[in-house]
């Protein structure tokens, strides 16, 4: 009976550590033929460990919501180990978030649901598999409450282990983690079906206009091009448009130019900034320029132009600001998106040239 407990003792000691150890593990880069294969990846297999301050827990219902959120959106998941799988995904879900090696910049630090260095609650730490090789990509899911005792307490529950692992289920429940994964492998084509279909709810579309940016391609931009005509989802898709490239620049030059409504020729002239930020292409200053000079535009879509000029350094554009300043500063209108054009003018300037908007003085 002792060899036995001992026995117990050792696998848990093994399971609580192994997690950790790994976090510190080097995570060498994957290789381009790695990164191809994820584009078209489908099917997973799913391995979960729940861990209380108590030891070890069922993890059957952790491990029945994250299968089932992946084969919502059309994913395979394996039962067995031995059946063929192209990504193992891990979830490791704690009543008290042990020791995990988090990055200061980039890659996972940058998303919504990074893990947090400052977070010691109950937590489900994601990550994958190719390969053997531990992938980039590290999700956090969290409860609302910290302290999983206290929170137990107040709702007349004794058994806090059991009360967080409770909730964290229902965390996963509502998680975009498997878009999330989709967007890591660059699934484009996959993300983008899921867009335009008529079944996917506003919700799971407008995380994917978030992640849209990581996935510049035709198939994403046509995609976005189709979710312009939906009210709700237009401003997300038309800001998204704006990291499609040189490409997705005349959809929004049309629009900021035709729409009917100030907001959606605001988020165009924002679209457009971001693609003259990262194209540095100067060919869309000239209608941004004409734009901005029309006198019966929105103050607000004038402001936005000015900031998108101002993404797009060239010279050409610092005598026309100039002439706006002027009629901006001299301007005794006390509406405060008067104010913001006049700042906006200024950042502007300093972009192009540090010294212009002092030239004259």
């Amino acid at each position: 009976m002792r060899i036995a407990f001992s026995y117990i003792l050792l696998i848990f000691i093994l399971l609580s550590t192994t997690a950790p150890l790994e976090s510190l593990a080097s995570r060498n880069p994957l290789t381009p033929e790695q990164k191809e294969y994820l584009q078209t990846a489908r099917s997973l297999r799913v391995q979960v460990l729940a861990l209380t301050e108590k030891g070890p827990a069922d993890p059957r219902p952790i491990h029945l919501v994250t299968v089932n959120r992946l084969r919502t959106i059309g994913l395979t998941v394996v039962d067995t180990p031995t059946h063929p799988h192209d990504i193992m995904l891990k979830v490791k879900c704690e009543e008290r978030r042990s020791f995990v090696a988090i990055t200061k910049i980039g890659g996972d630090a940058d998303q919504p649901d990074a893990p947090s260095r400052l977070w010691n609650g109950p937590s489900c730490q994601l990550t994958y598999r190719i390969d053997g090789q531990i992938g980039p990509w590290r999700q956090e899911v969290r409860t609302k409450f910290e302290d999983a005792w206290q929170a137990a307490q107040a709702h007349g529950r004794k058994d806090s282990g059991q009360y967080a692992l409770d909730h964290l289920r229902t965390a996963l429940q509502k998680n975009e983690f498997p878009l999330e994964l989709l967007a890591e492998w660059k699934q484009d084509n996959f993300l983008a079906s899921i867009l335009t279909s008529p079944e996917s709810s506003l919700a799971t579309k407008r995380t994917i206009l978030r992640l849209a940016k990581k996935m510049p391609s035709p198939t994403m931009r046509k995609a976005l091009h189709a979710t312009m005509s939906n009210k709700d989802l237009a401003p997300h898709a038309i800001q998204a448009m704006g990291f499609m490239g040189k490409a997705a620049a005349p959809i929004l030059l049309n629009l900021l130019e035709k729409a009917d409504s100030a907001d959606i020729q605001a988020s165009a002239a924002q679209a457009l900034g971001e693609i003259g930020a990262h194209s540095g292409d100067t060919a869309i200053l000239p209608p941004l320029l004409a734009m901005m000079a029309s006198p019966k535009i929105d103050l607000h879509v004038q402001t936005e132009i000015v900031k998108a000029i101002g993404k797009i350094p060239d010279h050409q554009s610092v005598d026309p600001l100039k002439k706006l300043g002027v009629k901006a500063w001299t301007s005794r209108s006390p509406d405060p998106r008067m104010q913001a054009l006049r700042e906006a003018i200024d950042w502007s300037l300093w972009q192009i040239n540090p010294s212009a908007h002092t030239d004259d003085e």
